[in-house]
């Protein structure tokens, strides 16, 4: 037998054996423990695992359980189903388990609305990854919110920067912002990063322009926001200036 052809089978019988322990398999990796060696220790290390990987799920979802009355059984089905992948860390397995979730049960919208917010959480968070420098950077320049942004008014040459770290969602019902009121399309909120958290804000339509001319134009100074708002909204100067002062409040924008 070739060395390649050995490489490749014991490449094969790493990758069963690892499967196999991180969902609990134990039978399929019998033959592979050392002789003398008791199989109980396979089951041993396996529930252990496995009780980690339930018990970080279970506080993703800490907030959720209430609206979630089959959350454990689902959790308890889905890391005996699908293995951990590489490198997973306790977000992006909670990730993939809202990502299955749909496929194995009906959601409620108040369920789907509670998945949407892991999702958005884990996209923000990934972005961070994807984007360390960005991401500290730009929460350098919010530390100088409180004294830069009562130049808006005054200094022609402030830049004024979007949050790099962010994406929009859509919740289909009111659970989750408190309101028995909303909108029959839903309700729009912007998930951004601010230090090492994740903050949310409801995007009004004056709001959703303003983040969209921002994301499309990339740093300006108030003239050219201003100028190129005109083209989507009817804002007056005020409302923008108050819409400006509340995002940079929350670390949505940063000046410089």
């Amino acid at each position: 037998m070739s060395s390649e052809t050995i490489l490749k089978d014991y490449a094969a019988q790493l990758a069963r054996i690892a499967t196999s322990l991180a969902i609990a398999d134990n039978d399929v990796v019998h033959g592979d423990v050392a002789a003398g060696q008791p199989h109980d220790r396979v089951g041993m290390f396996t529930e252990g695992n496995l009780s980690k990987r339930a018990d970080k799920l279970t506080d993703q979802f800490e907030d959720f359980e209430e609206d979630f009355d089959a959350l454990p059984t689902f959790i308890s089905r889905y890391i005996h189903e699908i293995p951990l992948a590489a490198y997973d860390t306790g977000a992006s397995d909670a990730d993939r388990f809202v990502r299955w979730l749909p496929t194995v049960t009906e959601l409620t919208p108040e369920q789907r609305d509670l998945t949407l917010v892991i999702r958005s959480r884990f996209a923000v968070e990934e972005a961070g990854r994807r984007n360390r420098l960005g991401h500290v950077r730009f929460q350098e320049l919010v530390s100088l919110n409180d004294q830069l942004v009562k130049e808006l008014t005054t200094n022609p040459s402030l830049g004024i920067h979007l949050n790099p770290l962010r994406t929009r969602a859509v919740f289909e019902t009111g659970l989750l912002i408190g309101e028995d009121d909303y909108p029959p399309d839903g309700v729009e909120v912007l998930f951004f990063a601010f230090q090492n958290e994740v903050r949310t804000v409801i995007l009004e339509p004056e709001g959703r322009s303003l983040v969209q001319t921002l994301s499309d134009i990339g740093q300006c100074s108030l003239a050219r926001l201003k100028k190129q708002l005109e083209l989507t909204t009817s804002l007056d100067d005020e409302s923008l200036m108050e819409m400006l002062t509340d995002c940079s409040e929350v670390g949505l924008i940063a000046f410089s």
